[in-house]
């Protein structure tokens, strides 16, 4: 096993982001009963919605009433003026607040998949091709279709607590890793593990492919972050090691960030490493890249409170999403402070998702930040919009409080894994539109 790595000493790019102070953004939450879709539909049909706004210790509250006729979701008032709802369709409705200037439109699922699993969906991933893997707290891994929720097959093979599951890029193999220290690389075809990764000293959290997957990227309880060779099922290096388990990570490609230089001559088992700066989600409420080619750190820096999930939003931006109900996006091409997006219902950052590009939009080699989805543990799936300039709020519902572990899309549909069990589905083809 390489050891290179193994001891990161501070470099002067290390922690160039440390001492800065953030901007802060601080936007209202807006509430609206879980099945407001399906009430709505009926004559005279009540639901609540809310809003808290920045200094309020409380939310405001409203009954939204719809119309007695057969089109009575296109007839729905508010019992109060602090909120004017606007209905596009029976899927989408938009509560305007003119105290806060803010309007939120809310989107119900198309389809809810609530016997994949019997209990708390942990994890998922989604294909293009029509497939989805997810795990729950039984540890039952399965691979399911995304079009109409038909189990193909169960996984078995862990012999603990299951924390993470993905595709790999080509779709029909699929990543797991969890409590058991080992992660195990599966088809999705016929259901078979031809390897099984072992070295990590503490459960594994999160793991990430790297180009089209001879080697992936593991993160652990253990405070380590690895490298591995998934043909010889082989540790190629240890990336960083921290007195803090590393909750998430994910891979980006600067454009024009120094990430090192190898220190040693690579090895040809090392495939789509170099340009490449690994991002790492710390639970001791910092961020760190690290350079994959190189194995230098290459900054550290703090987020206001543990971080839960970390994601790429730009060709030199990120994300993080944070114990404390923060979101911090950073620019990797200036020494800034990073921007901290606050609710005002401080309620944990589970996961964090890019939002898919529509055809129409910009080439990859764009650098401007992305819309992104966060995920909360009050039941809420937000899109949130980095600049922070528009007053538009674009929620995904659903869930009865239930927290939601995990975001994904497949480039048409948003599917979210909630611990009521389910697995919900929804069209996203005019979100953006929504919030720009």
């Amino acid at each position: 096993m390489s050891n290179r790595g193994q001891n990161l000493s501070p470099s002067s790019k290390t922690a160039f982001m440390s001492t800065m102070s953030p901007t802060e953004l601080s936007v209202p939450f807006f509430g609206i009963q879980c099945n407001w879709d399906e009430v709505l539909k009926r004559n005279k049909g009540k639901v609540w919605a809310s809003v808290r706004r920045q200094g309020e210790s409380v939310s405001s509250h409203a009954t939204l009433i719809s119309g007695d006729s057969e089109n009575s979701i296109n007839n729905v008032s508010s019992t109060e003026s602090f909120l004017v709802p606007k209905v596009s369709n029976s899927r989408h409705i938009t509560l305007q607040d003119p105290m806060s200037h803010y309007e939120c439109s809310f989107i119900a699922p198309v389809a809810v998949y609530d016997s994949i699993h019997k209990k708390s969906v942990i994890s998922l991933d989604v294909t293009e091709g029509g497939l989805g893997v997810s795990v729950c707290g039984s540890n039952q891994l399965k691979v399911w279709e995304t079009d109409t929720g038909t189990v193909r097959r169960t996984l078995e093979g862990h012999v603990a607590d299951i924390y993470t599951c993905r595709f790999f890029p080509s779709g029909v193999v699929i990543l797991s890793a969890g409590a058991d220290l080992c992660i195990k690389i599966w088809s999705a075809e016929n259901g078979q593990n031809p390897v099984t990764l072992k070295g990590h000293r503490g459960p594994i959290l999160d793991t990430c492919v790297v180009d089209r997957g001879r080697n992936i990227l593991s993160v652990s309880k253990d405070g380590t972050a690895r490298l591995w060779d998934c043909g010889m099922s082989t540790t190629l290096a240890t990336l960083a090691e921290c007195n803090s388990a590393i909750n998430s990570c994910c891979l980006i490609a600067p454009s024009s960030v120094d990430l090192g230089l190898h220190s040693t001559p690579m090895s040809d088992r090392e495939i789509g490493t170099s340009g490449k700066l690994l991002l790492l989600a710390r639970e001791d409420g910092k961020v760190q890249g690290v350079g994959l080619g190189s194995r230098e750190s290459i900054f550290l820096a703090p987020v206001p409170s543990p971080a839960n999930s970390i994601i790429s939003t730009g060709a030199n931006s990120f994300a993080v999403g944070c114990q404390g109900g923060q979101i911090a996006t950073f620019d990797l091409r200036k020494i800034v402070p990073p921007k901290h997006i606050n609710s005002v219902t401080p309620t944990p950052i589970l996961s964090l998702m890019s939002h898919p590009r529509s055809p129409a939009s910009k080439p990859s080699s764009d650098e401007s930040e992305r819309f992104f989805w966060a995920a909360k543990s009050d039941g809420s799936v937000v899109l949130v919009n980095p600049s922070g300039n528009a007053r538009k709020i674009v929620q995904l519902t659903g869930s009865d409080h239930d927290p939601i572990y995990s975001v994904k899309h497949d480039g048409t549909y948003v599917f979210t894994a909630c611990r009521d069990g389910c697995i919900r589905k929804y069209a996203i083809n005019h979100v953006t539109q929504l919030c720009s």
